[in-house]
């Protein structure tokens, strides 16, 4: 193989592997404790409705999606809204539901936020959040890191587990992996109370 052709595959080769760092997300790892100081709100929740729109700022738009919860627990923070007895919580968090849509004009739109977590409507979950921005805008402690998702083990309507985008790894819960919700609930009041 000649000089130049082997200089033209190395060329080739650094901007593939640079390509592919520009993408890459980079975030701080945090730890269950780390997750709930940084949070405003810590919730268990029901998501009721998502609904995608814009926020305004700067003389542009972003991208958004507001997410309303029915508010099964409430470990931190107050609830957005409550009637009767129920609590209700409003989560605005930038990004889209798609990863690329074509706009008005044609031209397809890609979403550089693919890394704040998308809840889908009827999904249970454990969310830490930050407080809202100046435009209202809020988003999970850690991306995926504070979006904890709840389900049923083998449809048991007693027996509950919870996992986060990143299965639970790092969070001083006895390893990686789903976690009772029992446990987890424990674990998030033991570290508020201290």
């Amino acid at each position: 193989m000649n000089w130049k052709k082997s200089s033209y595959l190395f060329a080739a080769a650094s901007l593939l592997i640079l390509t592919a760092q520009v993408q890459a997300t980079s975030m701080l790892h945090m730890d269950l404790g780390e997750l709930a100081t940084r949070a405003d709100k810590i919730f268990r929740g029901t998501v009721i409705s998502v609904k995608e729109g814009t926020v305004e700022t700067g003389g542009g738009e972003l991208p958004a999606v507001t997410y309303r919860l029915r508010v099964d627990e409430l470990f931190k923070g107050q609830a957005t809204e409550v009637k009767g007895d129920k609590a209700l919580m409003e989560i605005r968090m930038i990004g889209s539901l798609v990863h690329s849509k074509p706009g008005a004009d044609g031209v397809v739109k890609l979403s550089g936020f693919r890394d704040v977590p998308k809840l889908k409507e009827g999904g249970d979950y454990v969310l830490f959040t930050t407080a809202e921005s100046s435009i209202g805008l809020s988003v999970t402690v850690g991306l995926g890191q504070g979006a904890f998702n709840v389900y049923s083990v083998d449809g048991a309507r007693d027996q509950f587990m919870a996992v986060n985008e990143f299965n639970n790894a790092g969070l001083g819960l006895n390893g990686a992996g789903p976690v009772e919700y029992d446990k987890l609930s424990a674990q998030i009041h033991a570290l508020l109370s201290q």
